[in-house]
């Protein structure tokens, strides 16, 4: 069995372990009995021996799964060349801040960090790894772990990534919040976000006549239902798109006749004969 990466040599004569202990079987050359006999090892000072020098990944490995030392898992966890015993050391730790710093130290490892983030029970050390982070996917796996509304809400407020903003906001609830969000945040997706979570219809209203942002009033707009509100965005609205979204909303043939009468616009009038045949159809 091949071995992963090149940890210390320890290799005595003839390839054998040297150091390891007593133990015939901790220093036989074949990995898979070694990491058996490791299996049975309760002494802590010997399983650091084994972790810091076997050769072999799948040794090591065993051996992390029987050490309760949280500075020498944070070690192992941060230098050792392999990637199941990094993994293993990481889901054998329990204090957040030894976890948190291994995910600043491992971004380009995802599962590492993943994994790093999930034993995190801390919400505010969760919060504190955010403006630090560089990876998009590692910010949105800390934003999911976190339960803290005001943590939450803090972060779809003041975090400066609008992809993390979004991510905190998915987890909201509170309406006055999703409401302020969608008036003043600086990113059209991010109140488009909150447009979508919105239920007070009169606010959906004025976002789908004010936001300066096509595509946030085309998000308003698609949470509209009423055929008289829908009508006035057709005749106000300057954007085509949006224009075109709010008709294909309507479903009421009484209003669709009271635009075909006011519309001057030779393919909304088009689009309106549609929907037209499309009711008495």
């Amino acid at each position: 069995m091949s071995t992963e990466g090149n940890h210390k040599s320890i290799a005595g004569k003839g390839g054998r372990p040297a150091g390891l202990g007593p133990d015939k079987a901790l220093n036989d050359p074949d990995p898979r009995i070694r990491a058996n006999a490791v299996k049975k090892v309760e002494d802590p000072g010997l399983l650091a021996r084994i972790v810091g020098n076997d050769p072999d990944y799948i040794v090591r490995q065993a051996a992390v799964e029987k050490i309760a030392d949280q500075q020498l898992l944070k070690e192992t966890a941060s230098q050792d060349p392999s990637y199941y015993v990094r993994l293993a050391s990481v889901r054998k730790i329990r204090d957040p801040h030894i976890l948190a710093g291994i995910v600043l130290k491992s971004q380009p490892d995802y599962y590492i960090c993943k994994d790093a983030i999930c034993n995190i029970q801390d919400d505010d050390v969760l919060a504190s790894l955010l403006e630090s982070l560089t990876d998009r996917d590692i910010k949105s796996a800390v934003v999911q772990k976190i339960d803290d509304e005001k943590l939450l809400a803090r972060i779809a407020c003041c975090n400066s990534d609008f992809y993390v903003r979004s991510d905190a906001l998915k987890k909201i609830t509170d309406q006055e919040l999703l409401v302020y969000i969608a008036r003043n945040d600086s990113d059209y997706y991010v109140r488009a976000l909150a447009v979508q979570q919105i239920d007070d219809t009169d606010v959906i209203l004025d976002i789908a006549l004010s936001d300066l942002d096509y595509y946030v009033r085309g998000q308003a707009v698609s949470r509209i239902h009423d055929p008289h509100m829908l009508k006035t965005i057709v005749l106000k609205e300057d954007d085509f798109d949006v224009r075109k979204r709010a008709l294909m909303n309507i479903r009421d043939e009484t209003v669709l006749r009271e635009l075909e009468s006011e519309i001057t616009d030779a393919y909304i009038l088009r689009k309106i004969r549609t929907c037209l045949d499309n009711i008495r159809t």
